[in-house]
């Protein structure tokens, strides 16, 4: 093995030798992972931008672009900094950032007091960024905001520096138009002018690009903020700045989408991919998923499932798992336009898991789909359970997107469980947030509203009604890119609705349509099988110009490499022979002792091991034959005792010491004596007790205790405590001979804690008993050992006695084959 490491060792290093002496090879781009804190300050800029827009898109516009950008930030593990300092261009300046993700502008303060000149500046410029761009900048920290960036635009114009003061400018504009405060455009529009003025197309364009993707989102701002894109776009790419025109291009698709200008969205998406893939800037999953989504709602097939594979694929490569979830279900969706359920479904419960595990409150916007599927099923009880355990698990749905898919899977599940009163109530929720949201970003749920209401009506055998909403649902302009299937399940409600109001003219105006659809879900198949053929064929015809490339390639360079490869091979072989045979020489010597010293270690220390062991073994089997000779020696003294009282108090002596004496006979017969199996442990210790109180089958004790190894210097006390509770609830808690049970319970409830539980149920203490003031010995032993356990003792006396014990962890537990006892 070391000959042929040796001989690979020269060979690679011969080969890099050769090629340094031949032409320039061509540069591979295929894409091997690194971490992105790796990459160029203006990539790590463009991914925290793509991801955080995504973030921002997700929602609907529901969560600010800042809140999305700290997400992003945490999640691609990306410093913030490289899109706060944008155009600072200072290597210190970097160096010094660690404040601001770690929140402690105070840190930056205290550097701005001791800078000067335009160190300074930049100092104010950045502090200014950073409260900026921090959530809620406007309401919470709008006064540092205007402190130091209008201490920057009147510091830079005093000392000439025009390119700080329009960055300044700009970021205060940001502040303001991400709430339309109209101080906002007014900034904006002197920066533009002033940059005009000067030339300076650099900053225009990022005025204009700031202005367009942070300005609020409203009809108002919609024509205005596409407006500003395009003009950014076309300044980056005069600019030749492709980074930055990728940014902006894909904003604006993103705007155009809403707007449902599905042709222009298409061409900026696939202009800024063409650019991202000619730069060889991998992480193309946000434009992807945005083109499968354009494509998707523009009626295509083949498009929408490659772009949607191209997401998830350059997503896995990149390891970046912030849209994991939501790939996932855009795929689910295109399984089920196709028909091919079960693939949908699987790839729903792989979108829904991803966002349970992530906290991710976007699983309400795909949890319906599940939620349809069992109640369709005849689940209805578990869709409402599996509803109810989600929320439970990331917590109520927070923006207007999350409370609409909220409310419209609980309206689903009781209209599944026949409480068609609720489920209404439910749909006027979803009703109240879907106007609201139309002020956002226009009637994109109408629909599913008018849906919901007709069919509960249809339900509820209000015809009339029913017909109402239904048809409002064919008439909304605003959703022309609905699905085929729900637009047949709903034609087939009507025409429900029409037979059972006797409008037999309706009826087949609807079953004429209803047919129509069918027929051109016949013809869209043929095209979808057309476009998958085409898809696949230039995919193929792709990757052979791809081969006829890279063969072509290498037989070009191989004639070119040949001869001087040999002549360098042979020289080098010979100098490469005569190092291999020293160094093999030399391994040789050397492993041969190296091999020699490491054994004799080896065999010391598996000597040192088994005596330290053996010693070990012996201690505790003495210690448990002493405190054998105790409890002997308690049993002698008790023969000569007549007072009852002293004798109950040897008896319960007795009984402690064979708790420990116990341990340390585990100890000695175990091949493990660092620990105590707690299940074995505590069985055999409530034998003892129950033998020595003579309880027969009065009393019932059920043991739950987990498969725990604990260190002996926590086995001991629990014992102890055990023992102390069990004789106690023995004697006292079954007075007159009554029958009852004594539960004991020992449980991991947390990563790092424990909790053991006695409880009985029996007479429990008076009403009028206080715990903390009483003195007896048993009492205080269960104190004391909680105590010593570093634990929270609480009893608790209601149905019965119960005795509450949670400790922490000294080691971490073994565990074992669960054992549950009675």
């Amino acid at each position: 093995m070391l000959r042929i490491n040796m001989l690979c060792f020269l060979f690679c290093g011969l080969i890099t030798f050769c090629a340094s002496s031949q032409s320039i090879q061509p540069r591979n781009q295929s894409y091997t992972y690194y971490p992105p804190s790796k990459d160029s300050e203006s990539w790590q800029r463009l991914n925290l931008q793509q991801s955080s827009t995504f973030l921002v898109v997700a929602s609907e516009g529901q969560r600010d672009h800042d809140t999305s950008l700290y997400l992003a930030s945490r999640s691609i593990g990306l410093s913030r900094y490289p899109l706060l300092a944008e155009g600072l261009n200072d290597p210190e300046l970097k160096a010094q950032s660690w404040w601001i993700d770690t929140h402690q502008p105070g840190t930056g303060v205290h550097l701005l007091s001791a800078a000067t000149g335009q160190q300074r500046l930049k100092l104010l410029v950045l502090l200014g960024a950073y409260y900026a761009f921090e959530p809620g900048n406007y309401r919470r920290y709008r006064d540092s905001v205007e402190y130091f960036l209008n201490r920057a635009i009147k510091e830079s114009n005093a000392a000439g520096d025009n390119r700080l003061r329009r960055i300044a400018q700009c970021l205060l504009g940001k502040m303001y138009v991400q709430v339309n405060d109209a101080k906002g455009d007014i900034i904006f529009n002197q920066l533009i002018e002033d940059c005009r003025k000067s030339g300076d197309r650099e900053m225009t364009a990022r005025a204009f690009t700031c202005r367009g993707i942070y300005t609020g989102p409203t009809h108002v701002t919609f024509a205005q903020k596409i407006s500003d894109l395009q003009k950014a776009t076309d300044l980056y790419d005069s600019l030749n700045n492709k980074e930055a025109a990728i940014n902006t291009l894909t904003g604006l698709g993103y705007m155009l989408v809403v707007s449902l200008q599905l042709d222009g969205a298409k061409q900026a998406l696939l202009k800024g991919l063409t650019l991202a893939e000619d730069i060889h800037f991998p992480y193309t999953q946000y434009i992807s998923d945005a083109l499968s989504l354009v494509t998707l709602m523009q009626g295509k097939f083949g498009e929408p499932f490659r772009y949607s594979l191209q997401s998830m694929k350059a997503a896995r490569e990149t390891r970046d798992s912030l849209g994991w979830g939501f790939f996932y279900s855009r795929r689910a969706d295109l399984y089920d336009i196709e028909g091919r359920y079960n693939e949908s479904f699987e790839m729903m419960e792989q979108a829904a898991n991803r966002f349970i595990a992530d906290r991710n409150l976007a699983v309400y916007t795909i949890l319906g789909t599940i939620v349809d599927r069992m109640g369709n099923a005849g689940q209805a009880k578990e869709a409402f359970q599996l509803a109810r355990d989600v929320a439970g698990k990331v917590g109520p749905p927070q923006t207007l997107v999350e409370q609409f898919h909220y409310y419209q899977i609980l309206s689903n599940c009781h209209i599944y469980l026949g409480m068609l009163d609720t489920a209404y109530f439910f749909a006027k929720k979803m009703d109240s947030l879907e106007a609201r949201a139309e002020l956002i970003r226009g009637p994109f749920r109408r629909e599913t509203v008018n849906e919901q209401f007709g069919y509960i009506h249809l339900r509820r055998r209000e015809y009339l009604k029913a017909r109402e909403y239904l048809e409002k649902y064919f008439s909304n302009p605003s959703n022309a890119n609905r699905l085929l299937s729900t637009q047949l399940a709903n034609y087939r409600m009507l025409i429900r609705v029409d037979s059972a109001l006797g409008d037999k003219t309706a009826a087949l105006l609807h079953y004429e349509k209803y047919v129509q659809l069918l027929d051109s879900n016949f013809r869209i198949t043929k095209i979808r099988q057309a476009e998958e053929l085409q898809v696949l064929y230039n995919t193929q015809e792709k990757e052979k110009e791809i081969i006829m490339l890279n063969q072509s390639s290498t037989l070009k360079d191989a004639n070119l490499k040949q001869a001087n490869l040999l002549r360098n091979l042979t020289l080098a072989g010979i100098a490469g022979m005569i190092v291999i045979a020293v160094l093999l020489y030399r391994q040789n010597k050397l492993r041969k002792r190296n091999s020699n010293l490491i054994s004799q270690k080896n065999e010391q220390l598996e000597e040192l091991l088994e005596d330290r062991e053996w010693l070990l073994k012996e201690i505790h089997h003495r210690v448990k034959n002493n405190l054998q000779i105790v409890t002997s020696l308690l049993s002698s003294q008790a023969i000569y005792i007549n007072n009852e009282a002293a004798h109950a108090a040897i008896q319960d002596s007795k009984r402690r010491v064979f708790a420990m004496s116990l341990i340390h006979q585990k100890l000695y017969q175990s091949n493990n004596i660092a620990t105590i199996a707690m299940a074995g442990y505590v069985n055999e210790l409530i034998m003892h007790v129950q033998t020595s109180l003579g309880s027969g089958n009065r009393i019932t004790i059920e043991q739950d205790i987990a498969p725990l190894n604990l260190d002996v210097s926590q086995a001991i006390p629990i014992g102890l405590i055990i023992n102390e509770c069990v004789v106690n609830s023995i004697k006292y808690a079954f007075p007159d001979n009554v029958r009852g049970m004594v539960r004991i319970s020992l449980q991991k409830d947390e990563a790092d804690h424990i909790t053991l539980t006695i409880a009985d149920n029996g007479i429990g203490l008076p009403l009028d008993f206080d715990i903390t003031e009483q003195n007896s010995l048993g009492m205080e032993l269960v104190r004391g050992l909680a105590k010593q356990l570093k634990g929270h003792l609480n009893v608790e006396s209601g149905s019965g006695l119960h005795i509450v014990i949670r400790f922490a962890l000294l080691k971490k537990q073994i565990e074992e084959t669960p054992a549950t006892i009675h």
